[in-house]
């Protein structure tokens, strides 16, 4: 298994997103998190999140998703506790994607409009859905799947991390992997200008983790816009 990231904070003065690895007992954590709020809270939330999700992994390893919901629950714990101690923090909030693997199975979770691509043979086989008004509006067929990215709706989410009493997450299944599979976590400023079929080709045509991101981030700078939003993406072969 090889993995390689990127975080970078676009055309925007602040980057709120962040990236985490943790790697314990054979297995990894891969966390990314953008975060929402105020004051520069935002960047504050995503560390705070992603920080205890990989540190309550290393004390707890497990490829499940009780042991996943337990990570999540203890960041939005500690989210929770900062936004009460802190007035100029009270609104902050961030999104979480999270891969857990150990290469033969995988587990994930998502809040928010940080994505999850599950590549199988080449193809996208999965990608979570993201918590916004814009793809509560494709689901109820107002717009189409592509329409998202331009969605004045977009950024305006459903779920999130941002305290206990409403912590709602989406949790996969258990999954069995094997061998050429790939993963990619990425956020809303990476997926808006990488398209599904972008992600697919760039994988084609590399050998490593390293080559498939350059390649994305190639396809990126060419569609970018002026004070685009930061872009962070993690890529995972197994």
């Amino acid at each position: 298994m090889r993995a390689v990231s990127i975080t970078n904070r676009g055309g925007r003065r602040n980057n709120e997103d962040s990236v985490r690895f943790a790697h314990a007992d054979g297995m990894w954590c891969f966390t990314l998190c953008d975060g929402l709020g105020g004051h520069r809270c935002g960047e504050i939330a995503s560390a705070a999140v992603a920080e205890t999700i990989c540190a309550e992994f290393e004390n707890a390893p497990s490829v499940s998703a009780d042991a996943l919901r337990g990570y999540i629950e203890k960041a939005a714990q500690c989210l929770e506790e900062e936004r009460m101690n802190d007035i100029e923090k009270y609104d902050m909030s961030s999104t979480a994607v999270v891969l857990v693997t150990d290469g033969e199975k995988a587990v994930w979770a998502h809040a928010g409009d940080s994505r999850l691509y599950y590549i199988r043979g080449g193809k996208i086989e999965k990608i979570t859905n993201d918590h916004s008004i814009a793809f509560w509006e494709y689901q109820n067929g107002l717009i189409s799947y592509d329409d998202i990215r331009s969605s004045p709706n977009q950024n305006k989410l459903l779920r999130c991390i941002s305290d206990t009493d409403r912590l709602e997450v989406e949790y996969s299944e258990e999954c069995a992997l094997t061998e050429k599979e790939a993963f990619l976590l990425c956020s809303d400023g990476f997926w808006e200008f990488v398209r599904e079929t972008d992600i697919e080709n760039s994988l084609d045509n590399a050998k490593s983790p390293k080559e498939w991101l350059e390649n994305m981030l190639t396809v990126l700078h060419e569609n970018e816009t002026e004070n685009n939003d930061n872009y962070s993406a993690i890529a995972v072969m197994i």
